[in-house]
């Protein structure tokens, strides 16, 4: 869990997403758990298995579509870990919509305060020991046109309608917060 992103960083926004959703209490707390540990040792105990942290944008546009990129065997949104140039997670989040989608243009919901979800996945590491990944998703909104158009005519990125993707519990989040814009 080594990153520029510091835990206290990490700490704070799960903090604030569970002022919102307290109901998620006992699945966030392993990684809770894990960013204090390594926060009061200044280093790692876990023995390489500490949670992983990502951190992705569901990029919505004006016609109420979320973007989503081409996994090789199926459409998802995509993520990545905090690297050296991220000052925050929604830094990643952004990072990873200029990256992979080729779109800097974005804007945020005005009741958007942090992740909109946080989705607690199992993931193998790298030896295939099973661990926790934990997806924190930034909702942020975008004209359609904001995407590179030889992103869209390789079939890479699309637009779908928004309960094509995801859990859910993304659906009922997006609902929700777009019903607060409405």
């Amino acid at each position: 869990m080594a990153m520029s992103v510091g835990e206290s960083s990490i700490a704070k926004e799960i903090n604030g997403y569970l002022h919102h959703h307290p109901d998620e209490t006992a699945a966030l707390m392993p990684l809770f758990d894990a960013l204090l540990d390594h926060s009061r040792l200044g280093r790692c105990s876990h023995h390489g298995r500490c949670p992983s942290v990502r951190a992705g944008a569901v990029l919505v546009d004006e016609q109420q579509r979320a973007l989503a990129l081409w996994h090789g065997k199926r459409w998802g949104f995509t993520e990545d870990s905090p690297n050296d140039s991220d000052m925050s997670l929604s830094d990643t989040a952004i990072r990873v919509l200029r990256e992979n989608y080729g779109v800097c243009d974005v804007w945020t919901p005005p009741a958007a305060d942090g992740p909109l979800l946080i989705e607690v996945l199992a993931a193998d590491d790298p030896e295939g020991e099973p661990r926790k990944r934990y997806g924190f998703r930034y909702l942020y909104y975008a004209h359609s046109g904001a995407v590179l158009p030889s992103m869209e005519k390789t079939g890479h990125v699309r637009w779908f309608p928004l309960d094509h993707l995801g859990s859910p519990l993304l659906h009922e989040r997006l609902r929700m917060q777009l019903t607060a814009l409405a």
